[in-house]
């Protein structure tokens, strides 16, 4: 999976973090699972414990990155080294509901069905006028 360094990487990372973000792009590289497949699991995960779930069933994501970024709930998760680095996924879905757009850390998407994680996402829905 292709993970970006943090746009405003020279502003907020030290250099020693610098350093951790490029070994969690390089443990990033060897991730079969496409971007859009992980921000689906974020999606379903956001969407689960609504009333008004089964209408944000199959949503399609349109967009979807990944980039870097500091995480204090995690420690060396991509490996030896990489600190309180992790990959946030950022992504637009739409369903025949509206859309929604999701925010969530890797290290939490990677416990889906495990651990409840969205009180640790950002969410935002818009719903489509009928």
């Amino acid at each position: 999976m292709k993970v970006a360094l943090e746009k405003e990487y020279r502003k907020v990372y030290t250099l020693e973090e610098l350093e951790q973000a490029k070994m969690v792009i390089a443990f990033e590289k060897e991730d079969e699972e496409t971007i859009e497949g992980w921000a689906e699991y974020a999606v379903r995960e956001a969407t689960k414990d609504r009333k008004d779930y089964a209408d944000w069933l199959g949503a399609t994501v349109i967009k979807a990155t990944a980039t870097t970024a500091t995480n204090i709930r995690v420690y060396d998760a991509y490996g030896e080294g990489t600190g309180h680095m992790d990959v946030i996924i950022e992504a637009t879905a739409e369903t025949h509901k509206g859309f929604i757009k999701i925010a969530a850390y890797l290290s939490d998407i990677w416990q889906t069905g495990a651990v409840a994680y969205s009180e640790y996402m950002w969410v935002r829905t818009f719903k489509a006028e009928a």
